[in-house]
């Protein structure tokens, strides 16, 4: 507690006041502020008090090597600062005259005795702090306590530091702080005096005006007084933090010389029993049932950290007489390996700190009941798995009025795309110096963002969606974020991200022109040549774009050539088996066979031209009535209605055999070229090689007009022509040829 000394360097530094003379030193600083005369004769060297005019009221003769208690200061003296000198002893006389005296500070001296009655006078006294005097130890309590059993004016004693550092820890007993159970203090401060444990009844018999504890920095173990913290009604800040923590080692610590020898005070016998004086706790441990932990109804403030108690916190159930006041609880630097939970009772927590605590696991309902937590610091952890296996969100999911989530120095490797489904609300997101070589979470739901930390992690960029989402976010506001110390990368594919973080207006990056990216030959350019980095960047991607464009469009070209050389050389084929495929799962048949049995509707599939319809119709009509033979027509068998395509392949896939009428028109025609085509296929892929096509040379020289691809068919002479002139025996024995030939055809098909 350094209030007076705070109070005299804001006097001198902050006001501007009247310079007096007020004191029989002249280095003394004398000055007024609201009426009252204030000398300031801090660090002076002084071995003795100055003398000081009767109307000076607050005196600081702080930093000095003054060994005796001043008793020749103003009676009307309300304010007194002896700290850091070398007095050793306070006796009853000390303070007699002094009955105004409201502030006391005698702390970090060498006292080794405060004499009982040494402020029983002191009855207008408020503050009072006697801290690191290590050889008083904690029990002068007993003399101070009683000394103020009547006041009505106390409100704050600090006793921090009146143990030695080292030794054997004590327990505080009831007749150390019986004596204030009627006063009115608001202020106990009993740090760092190895306090190991409470005697039952020392907290239940404190003022029930107290508001704030201090028990940190001792060796506090578990007990039954921890039952009685419930029974603190107006308390609002806890401290019970520095649990036998480590201490650095220091020379001078062990100069001093103990009193853990020196007699105790007058013990008080009456002890009543902590199960009646206690029925909550009474009922609590009856039965296998959890424990519920009663907080006091008014705290506020819960210190609970740097301790070296190594747990996992579990299902606790905290519990208050009246509505849970508690808004901030701070458990960093403890050893919790992990938050398993659920922790009951806590609704009105609004701010936690549980960084570096050794956490590597969280369940997905601890969180369940800090439905109005506002404030979260899990830093300094190891919850990178936890988080990664998060796949659902599941972890924060109750979290929903979350303003401010810290988790740097986690190990994080990679975050889930819905870890931060229901964080809404957040606005400040710190992920730092984790191993994040990707941030493609969604955080369109975000709209309160104003603060995101990505520094020293493994990014390269931010994806297109998370730069749209910063850009959606920030049109009202601005947004801060930093990504320092991170691998960025200057290359082509990061040339837009590089350009919005240079253009963008309302997304602010901290510390940008530290930024620096890395070329793909491993050199360096900082961000404070952003404009020159642009310029290169665009050049190079320009070349490269084109190289690109032109390697892809010479790709497409060659592909596109080769492909369409492919489909023109196997046109006919692909064509072929496409019509024949549809034949083959089309639900009505145009005529029925079995091909199995080698049986065919027709013999012959006549394929002309209509302008040598005629001889075509006197030829089949020659052939079908001097043979049994059965010839498909198209103007007289094809079904009306169905496809060209469909009628001609049906035709020639139940013909035993095709008989092509080879003139210039039938050359001309799509169709003809179509029936002579599909013919080919149907005996190269359907009939296993055997020749089904026959040609007919109508006119003169037509087989020389034939096209290149179709010469193999004059070659294995498959085809004969028809007589010149007309001659009426020669057209007579050609017909003969002809019905021959279909006549052996058939016979062979079907042998």
């Amino acid at each position: 507690m350094f209030g007076l000394l705070c109070f005299f360097v804001l006097l001198a530094t902050h006001f501007k006041v009247e310079s007096l003379e007020c004191s029989s030193d002249k280095r003394c600083r004398c000055q007024t502020y609201r009426g009252k005369l204030w000398a300031n004769c801090e660090n002076l060297n002084l071995t003795t008090a100055p003398f000081f005019n009767d109307d000076v009221t607050g005196i600081n003769l702080a930093r000095n090597s003054i060994a005796n208690f001043p008793e020749s200061h103003p009676r009307g003296i309300l304010y007194l600062d002896v700290s850091e000198n070398i007095l050793q002893k306070i006796d009853m006389t000390s303070l007699s005259k002094y009955k105004d005296l409201r502030n006391l500070t005698v702390s970090n001296n060498k006292l080794r005795t405060i004499e009982l009655g040494t402020f029983e006078n002191s009855s207008k006294l408020l503050h009072l702090d006697i801290s690191n005097n290590r050889e008083l130890t904690i029990e002068v309590l007993v003399n101070v306590s009683r000394d103020l059993r009547n006041s009505s004016s106390i409100r704050v004693l600090n006793f921090e530091k009146l143990q030695c550092t080292y030794g054997v820890s004590f327990n505080l007993m009831k007749y150390h702080t019986a004596f204030l159970r009627h006063t009115k203090l608001e202020e106990l401060n009993l740090a760092s005096n190895r306090i190991n444990s409470l005697e039952t009844g020392v907290l239940t018999e404190l003022p029930k005006s107290l508001k704030r504890l201090n028990l940190a920095n001792n060796i506090l173990s578990f007990g039954f007084y921890l039952a009685e913290f419930g029974d603190l009604p107006n308390i609002i800040s806890l401290n019970v933090s520095f649990q036998a923590s480590f201490r650095q080692l220091l020379t001078k610590e062990f100069l001093i010389k103990c009193n853990d020898t020196r007699a105790v005070g007058t013990r008080f016998t009456e002890h009543p029993d902590i199960w009646r004086r206690n029925p909550k706790l009474s009922s609590s441990l009856k039965g296998n049932v959890n424990i519920s932990i009663y907080l006091p109804r008014n705290l506020k403030t819960l210190y609970f950290h740097d301790n070296l108690y190594k747990f996992t916190l579990q299902d606790y159930v905290f519990k208050s007489v009246h509505k849970q006041m508690l808004t901030h609880l701070y458990m960093q630097n403890n050893i919790i390996y992990e938050l398993n939970g659920p922790i009951v009772g806590f609704e009105s927590v609004e701010h936690i700190d549980f960084s570096n605590n050794f956490c590597g696991h969280i369940s997905s309902n601890f969180f369940q009941y800090f439905r109005n937590l506002s404030y979260l610091n899990l830093s300094h952890n190891a919850l990178g798995e936890t988080l990664e296996r998060d796949k659902n969100g599941d972890i924060f999911q109750y979290l929903r009025m979350l303003t401010s989530l810290d988790l740097k120095r986690n190990r994080v490797v990679s975050l889930p795309n819905k870890i931060f489904r229901n964080l809404n609300k957040l606005e400040n997101l710190d992920v730092s110096y984790n191993s994040l070589n990707e941030f493609s979470i969604p955080i369109n739901h975000m709209t309160n963002l104003l603060n995101l930390d990505l520094s020293n992690n493994q990014l390269s960029s931010l994806d297109e969606e998370t730069r749209k989402a910063l850009d959606s976010i920030s049109q009202d506001k601005e947004i801060s974020v930093n990504l320092k110390g991170n691998r960025l990368r200057c290359d082509c594919e990061n040339l837009d991200f590089i350009k919005w973080m240079h253009t963008s207006r309302k997304v602010k990056f901290l510390h940008f022109h530290s930024y620096s990216c890395i070329f793909s030959n491993s050199s360096k350019i900082h961000f404070s040549d952003i404009e020159n980095l642009l310029q290169t960047l665009e050049k190079q991607c320009f070349s490269y774009i084109l190289l690109i464009v032109v390697m892809t469009s010479l790709i497409i070209v060659a592909l596109t050539t080769a492909l369409s050389r492919i489909l023109y050389r196997y046109r006919w084929k692909l064509r072929y088996m496409y019509y024949v495929a549809r034949e083959k799962y089309k639900d009505n048949k145009l005529y029925s066979h079995k091909t199995h049995g080698k049986q065919y509707h027709f013999d012959a599939f006549m394929s002309y031209a209509d302008s040598d319809r005629q001889f075509v119709i006197s030829l089949v009509k020659f052939l079908e009535d001097k043979s049994s033979l059965r010839l498909c027509i198209h103007h007289r068998d094809f079904i009306p209605g169905t496809g060209i395509e469909d009628n001609i392949t049906n035709a020639i896939h139940n013909s035993r055999q095709t008989v092509c009428i080879m003139t210039s028109h039938f050359l001309e025609s799509y169709w003809c070229m179509f029936e002579l085509n599909m013919a080919r296929m149907e005996s190269i892929y359907s009939r296993n090689g055997e020749n089904v096509l026959f040609l007919v040379a109508l006119e003169e020289n037509a087989m020389k007009k034939l096209p290149f691809s179709l010469m193999d068919l004059i070659e294995s002479k498959s085809y004969v022509e028809f007589p010149e002139g007309g001659d009426e025996e020669e057209v007579s024995a050609f017909r003969s040829n002809l019905k021959r030939h279909l006549n052996r055809v058939t016979m062979s098909s079907d042998t």
